[in-house]
């Protein structure tokens, strides 16, 4: 037993003994000594009695004899009122009883939470320990060959259609004879994926790569990475992430290698850069594929290890009631109501703020409506605000470059 548990030991002892201190002593005392409001009672009478004989002796006049007596009087009700009050109080062993009650179940109640949500013996994890770990877990991680070794896949042209599975027979055959054949390989992976044969998929692609050289595209890096995580059921391989990073490099905004660097360190315990990588994804990335959706629904995981409440960006724009309108408009009319869409959406973004992204589309509308000037002040006003975020101020940035408003 190391000394950081023992100090963590006695200091929940102490708050747990003060705790049920201040709910025992209250309880535990029980009512004033009667004695104590008996002598008040007597005290009163006594002095009743003294304003008759001062009264008598010519001390006091009839009518400072008449208030000293409504004073006395209206004390000794008081005196009197507290005494009956405390008759009536609950039984002594009636309080102990409900104080002892209290105390066991205040601290049943602090152990069965920390048996639940504490870690008995678990020392402390400064932030740049815990990336220190991750960053060995992620080096240390196993290659995809030691992972796909630890699920064998079964080869499923058994169950596949009998064209299917004659089709793959025959595309096998082709590329072992034709090893130099790219189209060969290309339709063997394409249809190993179609049956589920995700890693015998991986390696036909990979030959397919191999053979295009300079001719490959990001496509064909994308389905690789497909084939390698699937394969290993959604696990991140260092030969995915070197693919992932090579594709983040000739294409910063690569929806599919967006997802799969958040996916690879949320798998190694860094929510935050997951975080800056999903949410990209769903600020700004191609919708309706399975990447969006994918960093989509897992977002807010990350973002809750991080302590926020995020949500996914608003569908913003003119509905299709608005486009089926603006086609009957005249020019002038469709002019207007651009503006007035413009309008909400700079003075949303002026009261309540918002993602890069609306920025963004607020600097091309006004460059489109003419108004350079003011869009350059949105751009001016957004990069304040996302000075921090380099990826925000790089979409806003972006967005003035095309719409031609500085280099």
């Amino acid at each position: 037993m190391n000394s950081e548990f023992i100090i963590f030991g006695l200091t929940c002892v102490v708050l747990a003994v003060l705790a049920v201190g201040a709910i025992l002593v209250p309880l535990w005392r029980g009512p004033s000594d009667e004695a104590a409001e008996d002598t008040d009672i007597d005290i009163y009478r006594d002095q009743l009695l003294e304003v008759d004989r001062d009264l008598a002796r010519g001390v006091l006049d009839e009518a400072e004899a008449e208030r000293t007596r409504t004073e006395v009087s209206r004390r000794l009700l008081t005196a009197d009122s507290n005494a009956r009050a405390a008759a009536t109080r609950a039984p002594q062993r009636v309080s102990h009883a409900v104080a002892l009650a209290l105390a066991a179940a205040l601290i049943a109640g602090a152990g069965g939470l920390y048996w639940e949500l504490g870690a008995a013996g678990y020392g402390d994890v400064p932030r740049a320990t815990r990336i220190a770990i991750a960053e060995e877990r992620r080096a240390n991680r196993p290659s995809q060959l030691e992972k796909e070794a630890e699920s064998p896949e079964f080869d499923s042209i058994s169950l596949a259609e009998p064209e299917t599975a004659e089709i793959l027979q025959a595309l096998r055959a082709a590329a072992f004879e034709r090893a130099e054949e790219v189209q060969a390989w290309a339709y063997l992976a394409q249809v190993e994926a179609s049956v589920g044969n995700m890693q015998r998929a991986a390696r036909a692609q990979e030959r397919t790569i191999a053979l295009l050289g300079d001719a490959v595209t990001e496509a064909d890096y994308v389905r690789l990475l497909d084939f390698l995580v699937i394969g290993t059921q959604g696990y991140v391989s260092p030969e995915a992430e070197t693919i992932t990073v090579r594709i983040l490099q000739n294409n910063p905004e690569s929806t599919p290698a967006l997802y799969y660097a958040g996916l690879l360190y949320a798998q190694n315990d860094r929510p935050d850069r997951a975080f800056n990588f999903w949410r990209n994804v769903v600020e700004n990335g191609e919708k309706d594929t399975m990447y969006w959706d994918f960093a989509a629904g897992q977002i807010s995981d990350v973002a809750a290890q991080l302590g926020m409440d995020y949500a996914l960006p608003e569908q913003r724009g003119p509905s299709n009631a608005d486009l089926e309108a603006a086609e009957d408009m005249t020019p002038e009319e469709r002019q207007q109501m651009i503006q007035g869409m413009v309008g909400q959406l700079a003075d949303r973004l002026a009261s309540e703020g918002g993602p890069p992204q609306d920025w963004a589309r607020l600097i091309s509308s006004l460059a489109v409506l003419g108004e350079n000037d003011t869009a350059l002040t949105v751009l001016n006003e957004a990069e304040t605000i996302f000075g921090a975020d380099i990826q925000a101020v790089q979409i806003v940035r972006r967005a003035a470059q095309e719409a031609g408003l500085i280099e």
